[in-house]
């Protein structure tokens, strides 16, 4: 094609997994010394109702991003499998154009429709203080239309993962992720007003989009020779609606506990609840490394050598249990002292057992990505789709009895049941994908007990007690000989190529 200029030739030359996955993780990471560094000083200046509010809005931009009907990991899956030799019925310019416009026409309908709701949301549904109401108000209106900048935004960088250009993905990433924390820091000696930090960020998405479609021109040099068409979203939105039924409904599961927790019991209580959650959901910067280069890879492998996806999807699983599992109890172990830190002395009792118990859900979540991947990737979409109609009906349910009766520690209780149910049920159905050996399924499964009976030991030791340190120790002390077992699998299969085995 005109639009693909040595793309296959430059196949050898691209960065193996692992490498791309590690810089991935280290950028991700940035964003966790930032937070560790403003979420204290955020809390202590702004208070508890405006980070309440602050936190709503970060939750609204992260489910914004997911907002589009699929066709962000569609485009990524097409233009791999393009790469692999899969046919098109028309240059890759012409789905990228039509993929791009209608995600700006579905994140300006988003925007606009969460605009004109926000006086509504603000007052009747939040109960703002009269004093602060319109503050929040006008930045839950600049929030909104910041919406498609954000869903834009998905069309070239499909592009850039598909040809595995994670390292300049990353730089663009990086400084919107920092953003959210520093933004607010860094404006608090000027202004504490949430519709000036509103405004910031929206500056930061908009650069975000420009500079992510800037570079996939780059890539596909011709792009804008092609014009869009329905008749190309037609095979996008195919291979995306069911990657859109999760896209809409999982972050909904997961964002649902903080809006319950503001509507039935208050925006104060979102704070308590926000901390520990930012605290352990960083985690998700694991499988987020990992998931973006692994699914352009499946899409690839699927076409080109799938006898590989079953070796790369064990490694990847057992990759991700060793990484994150000895994190997480480490975390439930030492949660007093983690809270303090990141927020001082507030957040003590049921914040602490709120992110015990997150912890365990964030667990099984991370090990979850992978099969989650392995089935989208692999075009079984609809297999995700299902278990997420399925689930989000008795979870609204279960989330709004536990925040009535449990207030934030139910709400915790509820989103980990799920995400535990979750995971074993993506581990089930990926089965039929690529099949994972007994040994594979107990080592996840282990990981996500080694958590729970951690937050146990965490939950029921004396004040003064020295036993969850010890068991830190001891978890930290052995976490670099699992890594270690597991060296020869992670090189030879997750350090794979795209294009084929290094």
């Amino acid at each position: 094609m005109h639009d693909e200029p040595a793309s296959r030739a430059a196949a050898a030359a691209r960065p193996s997994l692992l490498r791309s996955g590690a810089f991935s993780l280290v950028t991700s990471a940035a964003p966790l010394v930032v937070a560790l560094v403003a979420l204290p000083v955020l809390t202590r200046v702004l208070g508890a109702e405006r980070l309440g509010l602050l936190a709503l809005a970060w939750a609204w931009l992260g489910y914004a991003a997911l907002l589009d009907f699929g066709l962000g990991r569609a485009l990524t899956r097409l233009v791999a499998a393009a790469d692999a030799g899969a046919p098109l019925d028309a240059p890759i310019g012409a789905f990228v154009n039509t993929a791009h416009r209608m995600l700006v026409v579905v994140g300006a309908l988003v925007g606009a429709a969460g605009a004109i709701a926000s006086p509504w949301y603000v007052t009747r549904v939040l109960g703002v203080s009269t004093d602060l109401r319109t503050d929040a108000l006008v930045s839950a209106i600049l929030f909104a239309l910041t919406v498609p900048a954000v869903t834009g935004a998905s069309a070239p960088r499909a592009v850039l993962e598909a040809r595995h250009r994670f390292r300049d993905v990353n730089l663009v990433r990086l400084p919107v992720s920092i953003g959210s924390f520093a933004v607010p820091l860094l404006l608090l000696p000027i202004t504490a007003s949430l519709s000036v930090i509103a405004a910031t960020l929206a500056v930061v998405r908009v650069w975000a989009w420009w500079r992510y479609t800037a570079l996939a021109r780059t890539e596909i040099p011709h792009c804008s020779d092609d014009a869009p068409s329905f008749a190309h979203l037609r095979p996008l939105l195919r291979a995306g609606a069911w990657m859109t039924v999760s896209n809409v409904l999982s972050p909904l599961m997961t964002f649902a506990d903080r809006f319950l927790i503001g509507s039935l019991v208050s925006v104060s209580a979102v704070a308590l609840y926000a901390v520990p959650w930012e605290a352990v959901t960083k985690l998700w910067i694991v499988p987020g490394a990992l998931t973006m280069v692994l699914f352009p890879a499946i899409a690839r492998l699927h076409n080109s050598a799938p006898e590989h996806v079953v070796a790369l999807n064990t490694a990847s699983v057992r990759l991700m249990t060793v990484l994150v599992a000895p994190v997480c109890a480490i975390a439930s172990l030492l949660a007093p002292w983690l809270l303090q830190l990141a927020g001082g002395a507030q957040y003590a009792g049921a914040s602490v057992t709120v992110l015990r118990i997150l912890a365990i859900g964030v667990a099984a979540n991370c090990i979850a990505a992978v099969p989650f991947t392995m089935l989208q990737a692999s075009g079984r979409a609809r297999a995700t789709a299902t278990l997420h109609l399925i689930e989000i009906g008795p979870f609204v349910l279960l989330l709004w009895f536990a925040v009535t009766r449990h207030g934030i520690v139910g709400a915790a209780a509820a989103w980990t049941f799920r995400v535990v149910l979750d995971a074993a049920l993506l581990a089930w159905r990926a089965q039929s994908v690529a099949p994972l050996s007994s040994a594979t399924l107990l080592l996840g499964a282990s990981g996500i007990a080694m958590v729970g009976a951690s937050a146990w030991i965490g939950a029921t030791a004396d004040v003064a007690s020295r036993t969850p340190l010890i068991a830190a120790g001891l978890i930290a002390l052995a976490t670099p000989a699992a890594l270690w077992s597991q060296r020869n699998s992670a090189e030879r299969l997750v350090l794979e190529r795209a294009g084929g085995t290094r």
